[in-house]
């Protein structure tokens, strides 16, 4: 009999790459269209210009989650700010090398790891101020309106803290069988990754 290795899939990262595509494509659908707009350009065109935006978008959204998921991956689940620079750096740099040549990769990794870093301080500051806003009137938090196809996506922990903990404590007691001990593990894990990345302990 043929035996083969079982691959190490990371399910959240492949859901994470395939809705950042997602997003990519709307956006660029949304920006290409509006961009024809923008210039005059006669109805005709419209849909080349918007496929070609989304071409371009897609390419480079799917480029910077994968990036950031390898990255991350290497940095034990940790999504923090050299991990945002060099994802963007790559992706910067691969797009310039790509269109202007290798003579622009230079530029395009400095500009790619600048614009990461500064979405992904914005992102943190809108978080910090969901957090600061919680349980009192007033809370400030920033959105885009509801027809964008571009959001701010927020994680949440799908699974009540107080519970999982329970569940751990009966794994850890052997009360579990091997199957439900094993998901417990994993998802303590995970819950103790996305904790880390939050800058929460």
């Amino acid at each position: 009999m043929w035996s083969f290795p079982s691959l190490d899939v990371d399910r959240e990262a492949c859901e994470n790459i395939a809705n950042a595509c997602a997003s990519s494509a709307l956006a660029g659908i949304f920006v290409g269209a509006a961009l024809t707009l923008a210039r005059g350009r006669p109805a005709s065109v419209l849909p080349t210009y918007a496929l070609n935006t989304c071409a371009n978008f897609t390419l480079v959204g799917t480029t910077y989650a994968t990036a950031l998921e390898a990255f991350a991956r290497s940095n034990g689940g940790v999504k923090d700010a050299p991990t945002n620079a060099l994802a963007g750096a790559v992706t910067g740099g691969g797009a310039m090398w790509a269109f202007r040549g290798r003579g622009g990769a230079p530029a395009g990794a400095l500009a790619g790891g600048a614009a990461a870093l500064a979405a992904a301080a914005a992102i943190d500051f809108s978080a910090s101020l969901e957090e600061d806003g919680d349980g009192a009137e007033g809370g400030v938090e920033f959105e885009f309106p509801s027809w964008s196809p571009i959001q701010i996506v927020r994680e949440a922990d799908p699974v009540d803290e107080g519970e999982l903990r329970a569940r751990m404590e009966a794994a850890m007691r052997g009360e579990l069988s091997a199957k439900d001990e094993a998901q417990t593990r994993d998802d303590f894990l995970k819950w103790k990754m996305r904790r880390a990345s939050s800058g929460r302990s």
